[in-house]
């Protein structure tokens, strides 16, 4: 990781420096997280303004109170949890749907188009897409949530209960029951090959 001539090897690293008040570090941790946390937000909400507002106060905070802050074991997922809670306290200044509501409501995961294969386009099954996009609405919000967030975005197992408003094992619970009727519905008989298909197909 480097922006100018600052290099960052970890995101520990990364995350120590902006602890530290090092501006480069700040800047660069927008610039490598903002397009994740917007894909996320918009997720959530189909209002872009409201996602690109609570990711401008999520940085605002960050900075202003970094002093404060505290090592943590991913930033991704640290500002992941700061963005949906920003997002519920905007939602509920401007009398939208509470986070509850939010969860159970909606969650769109969109799919990867055949254009955006390019010169992989051989590898696109267009039947293959269309079956996974109906085994995907068979699932609950929550669960979409949970499929993103893990495989998709990488957030690690530890961090997703704050996500989730959940404890760990319910978590863990949830991720296996939506990954088996994937399966289920995909007649798929292994883990991996669900977990390909979700990195294929899926957009971030």
């Amino acid at each position: 990781m480097n922006i100018g001539q600052k290099t960052f090897q970890t995101e520990q690293e990364l995350w120590h420096a902006f602890l530290s008040s090092d501006k480069n570090a700040f800047a660069y941790l927008f610039e490598k997280y903002a397009d994740a946390m917007y894909a996320y937000g918009r997720k959530m909400t189909p209002d872009a303004e409201l996602v690109k507002d609570a990711i401008q106060d999520v940085f605002v905070k960050l900075y202003n109170n970094r002093q404060n802050l505290r090592e943590t074991v991913s930033v991704k997922g640290y500002l992941f949890i700061a963005l949906k809670r920003t997002l519920l306290n905007l939602s509920q200044a401007h009398s939208i749907l509470c986070l509850e509501e939010m969860d159970e409501v909606r969650f769109e995961i969109e799919l990867i188009s055949r254009n955006a294969f390019e010169e992989e386009a051989s590898c696109y099954d267009e039947e293959m897409e269309q079956q996974l996009a109906k085994a995907l609405e068979t699932l609950s919000a929550r669960q979409r949530e949970a499929i993103y967030l893990y495989y998709i975005q990488e957030i690690p197992l530890n961090e997703l209960p704050a996500l989730l408003g959940m404890n760990y094992q319910s978590t863990r619970n949830l991720i296996h029951r939506a990954m088996t009727k994937l399966r289920q519905c995909m007649q798929l008989t292994s883990s991996a090959s669900m977990s390909f298909l979700l990195f294929q197909y899926l957009s971030e």
